[in-house]
């Protein structure tokens, strides 16, 4: 049943909890990165594996997550992925190589997917109306501080206890919210749902041609992010030999311009035509700036944090609003386009970032080159949308 202002607190707090946990896996140690190449005896730009390893499988595992859960619930497959989430994080934690610590990521990511389905799927199941955003308004903002405080809380793990401490945290924070889930988590699938056969409704998004121009625009604009987040510790603790601590601070800075972005793509005395320009123009920008000074042999603190912050920027503006304009035309198909939209984003973020692990890290170069092909990927999707006009009938709402 809908629930029509916002009640129970705690099962929503449980799913920013449940979000949190996929994030901070996602990011906790990279101000260890350094450390644990040292440790492993591998260099320092092979550590992206651990990241993409993570991502492909968290994309990926939510197209699987999705339809499962519409045929037999939320909370068997909320508890079934957050056991696989913990195995992984048992085999990470004591990873004697770099290829066992990469599996135990991948693993992590197959099961915390379902943390990326629910974020989409149980708000729909419990709120309507003004409630429900006040729902995604909170989820958001748990997935957005999740990233700024888990490099941080790395950081002074790896510094008291070393990095397997991070690995151990995020065992021990599963367990403690697989428990909470198992005890107090009710079942809100609607009971009166048709199940459809999943392949059917994937098809019929895939074969629509705006809907996957819009599908790569967030793969690109998640895939730059991505690409920063995996190569920031290798080059600010690595190359700049800057401690894990310092890295960790500057590592969360560009964040919060995702949130001003986000805020920015709401104002409503902009167009969504107009908006969409300025996010993917954003992104375009900041590669460019990432790219540029690499070819002088210059690269600091601000050469990879101000271009990082712009695209974030842009990246907060386009995930909104290019996700309304992939998902307005099928409400009918609502879930199965959420979960195809974040699985796709995850598993292409996560090749992206792959592709960056097997590229030197000796500079920015490869980092800067990768953001601005992903941009420009965003351009070419979206200038042919640009030229519809009823791409610019999307809402935006604050």
């Amino acid at each position: 049943m809908l629930i029509s202002k916002t009640e129970n607190r705690l099962l929503l707090l449980m799913l920013i909890v449940l979000v949190a946990v996929g994030q901070m896996a996602q990011t906790i140690y990279v101000p260890a990165m350094a450390i644990m190449a040292d440790a492993l005896s591998v260099h320092s730009g092979a550590m992206q594996q651990v990241m993409a390893g993570y991502l492909m499988t968290y994309g990926g595992s939510q197209l699987i997550y999705g339809p499962l859960s519409d045929s037999i619930g939320r909370r068997p497959v909320i508890l079934a992925g957050m056991t696989i989430f913990a195995a992984g994080a048992l085999i990470a934690l004591f990873a004697p190589s770099l290829h066992i610590l990469v599996l135990g990521s991948a693993i992590q990511g197959l099961g915390t997917g379902v943390a990326g389905v629910m974020a989409r799927t149980m708000p729909r199941d419990l709120y309507a109306g003004v409630a429900l955003r006040q729902a995604n308004s909170l989820l958001n903002m748990g997935i957005l501080v999740s990233p700024l405080l888990a490099p941080v809380i790395g950081a002074l793990l790896t510094k008291l206890f070393g990095w397997h401490a991070c690995f151990a945290f995020l065992l021990l924070l599963c367990v403690g919210v697989t428990l909470a889930m198992a005890r107090w988590l009710p079942e809100t699938r609607p009971t009166e749902t048709a199940v459809t056969p999943f392949m059917r409704r994937y098809a019929t998004l895939l074969s629509d041609g705006n809907f996957v121009r819009y599908l790569l625009l967030l793969i690109g604009a998640l895939a730059g992010i991505a690409v920063f987040e995996a190569s920031c510790g290798v080059l600010l603790g690595g190359v700049l030999g800057l401690d894990g601590l310092t890295v960790s601070i500057l590592f969360i800075l560009p964040i919060p311009a995702a949130f001003f972005g986000a805020w920015f793509a709401g104002r409503e005395q902009k167009s969504w035509h107009m908006l969409m320009w300025y996010g993917v123009n954003s992104c375009l920008l900041a590669g460019l700036m990432m790219w540029v000074p690499s070819w002088f042999g210059v690269m600091n603190i601000w050469t990879l944090l101000v271009p990082a912050a712009l695209f974030f920027f842009g990246a907060g503006m386009l995930f909104p609003l290019a996700t309304s304009g992939a998902m307005e035309p099928y409400a009918w198909l609502a879930g199965s386009a959420g979960a195809l939209i974040g699985g796709l984003q995850n598993l292409g973020s996560g090749l992206v970032a792959w592709l960056s692990a097997l590229m030197p890290q000796r500079d920015q170069f490869s980092l800067g080159m990768l953001m601005f092909v992903t941009a420009l990927v965003m351009l070419l999707c979206w200038w042919p949308l640009s030229r519809h006009p009823e791409s610019g009938k999307q809402t935006v709402t604050g």
